[in-house]
């Protein structure tokens, strides 16, 4: 019997050992540079921009039921869509965006913390319409404020910002398409960043600040000419 005991007691110690390594391991924060001057900045408002906000039947955010209307079919019962409304860099309405996000496959709390899969679609009345693909890193955002707050009733610690863009494209940067427009043959990069300002687990709700950070060197030597 004793020797249950300490079998069991080693188990536990080494699996708080290995909670503890994977909240702590440095690796998972992984996070995009402060963003420098954009070619284009987009800014948003949850929930104050959102047009329409749709999640899988099976998907949970922030521990929200998928509601009466649930994306049910098998291909996008785990994603969840949303249709934003962005001002542009003086806070005036400049575009519209539908957004949809689902859990990638290249998630390890080991080597790369939790993986978003993020496409966007940006049409800017006027000038075209972008596409951007972008690997989000939601681990920090998850460790650092929504677990503690939402599931363990710790105080909100707010305003928290997050710069979790991590991908596809060099240096933590997400890539851009250029599909119409004047931005029919300009190819760039992206970095989003937001702020949380409010988490209320009572009510199950959120506000977040953000902003699109665009680089598009193509579009930026037009314009210099």
């Amino acid at each position: 019997m004793r020797h249950l005991f300490v079998a069991l007691f080693g188990l536990l110690l080494g699996a708080a050992a290995a909670g503890v390594l994977l909240y702590y391991n440095p690796v998972t924060d992984t996070s995009a540079a402060v963003p420098g001057r954009a070619d284009r900045l987009l800014r948003y408002s949850l929930p104050d921009q959102v047009l329409e906000f749709s999640l899988g039947e099976v998907a949970e955010l922030l521990g929200q039921s998928a509601g009466d209307d649930p994306l049910w079919e098998d291909t996008i019962n785990r994603t969840a869509v949303l249709g934003l409304v962005l001002n542009d860099d003086v806070d005036q309405p400049a575009a519209i965006a539908s957004r949809l996000m689902a859990a990638s496959a290249d998630t390890d709390l080991l080597l790369h913390g939790v993986v978003v899969s993020d496409y966007w679609l940006v049409t800017i009345p006027g000038e075209g319409s972008l596409f951007v693909r972008a690997e989000s890193n939601v681990w920090p955002f998850l460790k650092r404020t929504l677990v503690p707050v939402w599931y363990f009733d710790r105080p909100w610690q707010g305003p928290a910002e997050y710069r979790p863009t991590v991908g596809p494209g060099p240096d933590n940067t997400a890539r851009v398409l250029g599909l119409s427009g004047v931005f029919g043959d300009q190819d760039g990069s992206a970095v989003e960043r937001y702020n949380v300002t409010a988490l209320d687990p009572v009510n199950r709700s959120a506000a977040v600040v953000g902003e699109l950070y665009l680089h598009l060197p193509g579009l930026q030597v037009a314009a210099q000419d």
